[in-house]
């Protein structure tokens, strides 16, 4: 049987005439859990303009889009009846003048210790996790994915607006993010006496609150059998992120499956590679640490499926995948739709269009496609 996974999507609410960003109306989300919601369900995050979408527990990507546009289509006519809409992106348009944090005494906690950094905290990401049998089997699946990690924030780049302008970033939502104090590429592990000595020494530093704050690209679940995979920002549509997931368990699976043939990449080399993939995106070439080059889109996304392509399709995964990628050669990946709808209107143009994209089933001039959905 397929591993199985779980994702974690974040949306803003906005308004939609004015693109600015608006608090969750109170009671919204405790009417929505009432609702069927096929295993998925709908919480607060840290900002009080942000909610939070958990899928179930999948196996399959029928699983995972039946749970995520559901979730999606529930919220949106949740919101609806207030006279808001959520929007998948990576970063809102605009910023607000002050900052509402959700009730809870975490994010009072979290708060108190980094408020700086809080205040501008606007940024979404697609979270996925995949399940491991231990943690050994995570350390060594975290270690596979350290020379992926760049590409998949190129690919999943979806946050080229900041607070009114062009941020001259695909992923502005990585590169702000660098800002809190453990991030980005994680080391290579090479025992889990490692892995728990330099976690210790983390938490004794005063610079995390929590374990919780060991906020690597993939880091292993503190909560879950699962390693959990943060390299790209939220997408615009539920297929999209499924299609990202079904990408990361088949990485997954490959590298477990070569047992601990995991190629060693330089730590400062992949960290620049992150930082390029964060300002490229999917528009141009992008620095591979592995091969220490520069290398086309097109490049990077042959690679990805010559190393991971049988899993994929001993998934049943290889055809949605493939479309996917197909899909980003047609129209762009979201950070390049985004700019066309700045251009197009500023910041209430790309709320319309990221509105019409967040629960929408199909997309035309796709390829075969045996799972629908995008």
């Amino acid at each position: 049987m397929p591993r199985t996974f779980g994702i974690e999507e974040e949306f803003f609410l906005v308004n939609p005439q004015t693109a600015t960003l608006a608090t969750v109306p109170p009671g919204l989300l405790e009417h929505v859990q009432g609702e069927d919601l096929a295993g998925a369900t709908l919480v607060p995050e840290l900002l009080g303009s942000q909610v939070e979408l958990v899928s179930g527990i999948c196996t399959t990507a029928s699983d995972a889009l039946e749970s995520l546009l559901m979730g999606r289509r529930k919220l949106q006519e949740a919101c609806a009846g207030a006279g808001l809409v959520p929007v998948a992106t990576g970063t809102p348009p605009f910023l607000p003048g002050e900052t509402e944090i959700s009730e809870g005494q975490r994010y009072e906690d979290i708060q108190h210790f980094v408020p700086g950094i809080v205040r501008e905290h606007y940024i979404n990401g697609l979270h996925i996790h995949v399940h491991i049998p231990d943690a050994e089997s995570g350390l060594q699946a975290m270690n596979v994915l350290r020379p992926w990690l760049p590409a998949l924030t190129a690919i999943g780049a979806n946050s080229p607006v900041w607070n009114g302008e062009l941020s001259g970033f695909e992923s502005w939502r990585m590169v702000h993010y660098r800002r809190w104090s453990v991030i980005g590429v994680p080391p290579a592990f090479d025992s889990m006496d490692h892995y728990q000595r330099l976690r210790r020494i983390m938490l004794n530093s005063g610079a995390l609150l929590d374990a919780g704050h060991i906020g690597w690209a993939v880091r292993l679940s503190e909560h879950n059998p699962t390693i959990e995979v943060r390299a790209a920002d939220e997408q615009l549509t539920a297929g999209e992120s499924v299609a990202i997931a079904m990408l990361v368990r088949a990485l997954v699976d490959t590298g477990l499956a070569q047992g601990r043939m995991a190629k060693t990449v330089e730590d400062r080399l992949l960290d620049l590679g992150l930082w390029h993939a964060s300002k490229m995106g999917m528009s141009g070439p992008l620095f591979d640490a592995g091969t220490e080059t520069r290398l086309e889109p097109e490049q990077v996304l042959r690679q990805l499926l010559d190393y991971a392509g049988e899993h994929l399709a001993n998934n049943g995964d290889l055809d949605f995948v493939q479309n996917y990628f197909a899909r980003i050669a047609s129209v762009g990946n979201g950070a390049q739709r985004q700019r066309a709808s700045w251009a197009r209107g500023g910041g209430p143009a790309l709320v319309q269009d990221a509105q019409q994209e967040f629960a929408r089933r199909n997309d035309a001039g796709l390829p075969h496609q045996p799972v629908t959905g995008w």
